[in-house]
């Protein structure tokens, strides 16, 4: 079982960081012409974590892991998504991990996630749970992110996919606007609430009004020009 697990391993390796992650960079930069703003942040927990965005394109998960670069994330996926043919494989090599569609299946799921926390591991979540393309506003997140940093005692570090306007080149090229992602500040457990339920409750709330309020502040990443951005 372990010398297989090592062969896995091996081979995700492998495909993520010498194939996944160059094609994505690239369709990334060229497509979406992809900045990306406050990478000192994530560097802040070198250790476990949950990272957290919005859910505004169909590929922007591939933006979450340039964000965790050099190391990688596991993603929370619908389990649909697994199941599509050689795309499910792809998802499943690129560590994404299915919700599982029957309750009693839950509590492994749940288990494997912390598992995957104690080892060190970041793990990417989508608390809207929904994609909306490019959307600019936040629906009411869901708790499970914030359940699972407060059980295992880790941070969630919330970031940002913005819009900004097209220019030069990209403006005869594409309809849609271009992408600039920002990594906020780390939010850790409050531990000196004894109530967990509060102590999740004050995380998501923190983790949504800062989030919003960088959606809200949007027009200060419209002139690229005026950024200093670092990918």
């Amino acid at each position: 079982m372990k010398l297989w697990e090592g062969i896995t391993n091996f081979v995700q390796d492998t495909f993520y960081y010498l194939i996944a992650v160059p094609i994505l960079y690239v369709v990334n930069k060229v497509f979406f012409n992809y900045k990306l703003i406050g990478k000192e942040n994530i560097r802040k927990v070198p250790g476990a974590k949950i990272t957290i965005s919005n859910h505004v394109h169909t590929i922007d998960c591939s933006m979450n892991g340039i964000v965790n670069l050099p190391q990688y994330c596991h993603f929370i996926t619908l389990q649909s998504n697994m199941e599509i043919p050689f795309i499910g494989k792809l998802v499943k090599l690129l560590r994404g991990i299915g919700i599982p569609r029957k309750i009693n299946e839950k509590e492994k799921f749940y288990r494997k996630i912390s598992d995957l926390l104690k080892n060190g591991e970041t793990v990417h979540v989508y608390p809207e749970g929904k994609l909306r393309q490019y959307a600019t506003d936040l629906l009411k997140f869901k708790k499970g992110a914030f359940i699972l940093a407060v059980e295992n005692n880790v941070p969630i570090v919330p970031s940002v996919i913005m819009q900004r306007e097209r220019y030069g080149i990209y403006k005869i090229l594409k309809k849609k606007p271009l992408f600039t992602q920002v990594v906020l500040e780390p939010i850790y457990p409050d531990l000196n609430i004894d109530n967990k339920g509060e102590r999740v409750k004050k995380m998501l709330n923190e983790a949504y009004e800062k989030m919003s309020k960088c959606l809200e502040n949007n027009e200060m990443f419209n002139e690229d020009e005026k950024q200093e951005v670092e990918v």
